[in-house]
């Protein structure tokens, strides 16, 4: 959890446990990919912090999608967990921030969704040259193709 002077507190929730990316600075990264968390699980993380909050007097306010794993690579179940975040814990569409090192079809196919939430997509290069020696995916989905989604 992460509370803010202004009140506001956000959760960073995980989707898998490793991660397939391989990103060359992640702890999470270089542990490799175990499994797709399912929804449940996903949504679960929200609920103990939500949970855990009220008791206090305080609300869980925003979530990122920022802890283990890629978001976008286990899509239908990070979706499911969103909407149920949004709809059974009052966290509004906007106050939820999805993470992705790049998938450019999973970007485009959350463009068409019905929701709101916010994308936060991590370059973490400006060339395709020094992205591709930090994330992999880079290879496959170079820089033109996220921004473009």
């Amino acid at each position: 959890l992460m509370p803010y002077d202004d009140g506001r507190v956000t959760a960073c929730i995980s989707s898998q446990a490793g991660c397939a990316m391989g990103c060359v600075f992640c702890a999470t990264g270089q542990m490799g990919f175990k499994r797709q968390l399912s929804a449940s699980e996903i949504f679960e993380q929200a609920q103990r912090f939500s949970k855990e909050l009220k008791a206090d007097g305080a609300r869980l306010s925003n979530v990122v999608m920022m802890g283990m794993g890629e978001p976008l690579a286990n899509y239908a179940n990070v979706m499911e967990a969103v909407r149920r975040m949004n709809t059974e814990l009052g966290i509004g569409a906007r106050h939820i921030t999805i993470s992705t090192v790049g998938l450019a079809p999973r970007i485009r196919k959350l463009a068409e969704e019905n929701m709101q939430v916010s994308l936060a997509v991590s370059l973490h290069a400006a060339s395709d040259e020094e992205r591709s020696a930090l994330i992999p995916v880079n290879e496959r989905y170079p820089l033109p193709d996220p921004l473009e989604a």
